[in-house]
């Protein structure tokens, strides 16, 4: 039965990018989904075999907004697909070992890579020195239905808004610590918001954001931007004070985690930084793998219950087409190469 439902996945995903639908919400009902599948399966038949157990390095720690939204993808397919998925927490050098061990690894599809944004940047700053979108084989790349980002949080006290935070930070004169992980999203947010308020602030390695949060709580640092999931009981909790969130796109839009905290874009920062999932794999796969992949991955985002947790984290997301993904990352890639430049972030 498992397999069966594989064929007709992936049938409709063929005939779904053959037509060059986009992938709306119009057309992801299930209905709609089941219509399509069922209709292109009476054409063709599903070319790839997928290995039993496959091995999903995720380069965040466990229990973070990239490590909840793997595992919310993966119980779904694990529950109706024949191949196993283990998840993989390895944040070892950065994320350059998962990475690496992809790159270098199986092409089968025993071997994946489940990462983000984050990985280009480490590109463009020089971190990591292979390139995406030409180095790996790009199975998928989901675009983010959060219309509100990462939040700058600072604790308890004195500051209550953003014109308080970048008065502080004025007279501060470049003191003022903000907590970043070298060559990750928050630390090119920090540099954007920075330019974009007209303030200048003191980078601090301070690792994953659970950890920042912990630093802000102990007064390691004065000021963070931080995933509004890990963000939210510290708020709720009155431990720290959020300001403002970016917003994942030029219209604009809050965190619907928490709703009541304002974005940059309605006080009048042009701060917009949108997080783009990305699934890799060893360059050699064939496109038939590919494909039966992104079959999983596109149905496990898809599904009413999974999409119910990923909202909860802030990190529901929407695949695009499978002959639309390469450049989806390349199009990132080249944008992040500019600002990280522009930041003066290359090394």
């Amino acid at each position: 039965m498992k397999k069966r439902m594989l064929a007709l996945v992936l049938a409709g995903m063929m005939a779904f990018s053959m037509t060059g639908c986009s992938g709306s919400a119009d057309s992801s009902g299930p209905a709609a989904k089941e219509t399509a599948a069922k209709g292109a399966a009476e054409g063709q038949e599903a070319s790839a075999s997928l290995p039993q157990k496959i091995e999903m390095q995720v380069p965040a720690s466990a229990g973070g907004g990239t490590d909840v939204a793997a595992r919310a993808l993966t119980a779904y397919i694990n529950s109706n697909f024949d191949s196993n998925t283990t998840v993989v927490n390895n944040t070892d050098g950065s994320g350059v070992v998962a990475m690496e061990t992809v790159r270098n690894g199986k092409a089968d599809g025993s071997q994946l890579l489940f990462f983000h944004t984050t990985m280009c940047i480490k590109t463009a700053t020089g971190v990591y020195d292979h390139v995406g979108h030409e180095e790996f084989k790009v199975i998928g790349a989901a675009t983010p239905v959060e219309k509100g980002g990462y939040v700058l949080v600072v604790p308890t006290g004195d500051i209550t808004d953003l014109d308080g935070f970048v008065e502080a930070a004025k007279a501060a004169g470049g003191s003022m610590m903000i907590g970043v992980e070298t060559g990750g999203s928050a630390h090119i947010m920090s540099g954007m918001m920075c330019k974009e308020l007209g303030i200048e602030l003191k980078y601090v390695e301070a690792g994953s954001d659970t950890d920042k949060l912990t630093a802000l709580v102990g007064g390691s640092i004065q000021c963070a931007l931080v995933n509004a999931n890990q963000a939210k009981q510290y708020i709720e909790a009155g431990k720290v004070n959020a300001l403002a969130c970016f917003s994942a796109t030029e219209e604009g839009g809050r965190n619907s985690l928490i709703p009541d905290v304002p974005s940059f874009k309605e006080l009048g920062y042009d701060c917009v930084f949108g997080t783009y999932f990305y699934l890799l794999a060893n360059p050699e796969m064939d496109d038939a793998t590919a494909q039966a992949i992104l079959a999983m991955f596109d149905a496990a985002a898809k599904d009413e219950k999974t999409r119910e947790i990923l909202e909860g984290a802030g990190m529901a997301m929407e695949f695009v087409p499978y002959e639309k993904a390469q450049a989806t990352m390349k199009g990132q890639q080249e944008e992040l190469d500019v600002v990280c430049a522009e930041l003066g972030l290359k090394k």
